[in-house]
């Protein structure tokens, strides 16, 4: 079991120093997990993988603080699956198809959307106001 306990660490450092990068931040997973919190309701409700990254976030944190605070590393305690999750999240992180990845993609396109849908109606008010003064000169 230490093995694999051992090796929950190793990943687990592993992650938290891609989320370190990723959001520029000291805190790793904890920033990711802040961010999570963070993010409007409305952004992460499309998301459909967004409660369960979170939960297993919390997850992974709280069996890293007790692998280093609580038991003993001969202890059964991680099992292969919790290493093989941490293991693919680290992917989605590093591919950005992790939730937070998405969710700033769609605030991005959001702005975007909003931003040029302002611009068009502005000018179409403008085209509006043109056509308008022609019109009134033509009769």
């Amino acid at each position: 079991m230490r093995e694999q306990n051992v090796e929950f660490l190793e990943e687990y450092k592993r992650l938290d120093k891609l989320c370190k990068e990723v959001l520029n931040s000291n805190e790793g997973i904890s920033s990711y997990i802040c961010e999570m919190e963070t993010t409007p309701f409305e952004t992460t409700a499309e998301i459909s993988a967004w409660d369960s990254t979170y939960k297993q976030l919390k997850n992974f944190r709280w069996m890293r603080n007790q692998l280093v605070h609580e038991i003993s590393l001969d202890e059964e305690f991680c099992t292969k699956e919790d290493i093989d999750n941490i293991k693919k999240l680290y992917e989605l992180i590093f591919k950005t198809q992790d939730p937070l990845s998405i969710a700033s993609r769609s605030r991005q396109n959001d702005y975007y959307y909003s931003k040029n849908n302002t611009n068009t109606e502005s000018q179409d008010s403008i085209w509006n106001k043109i056509v308008s003064k022609i019109k009134s000169w033509l009769s």
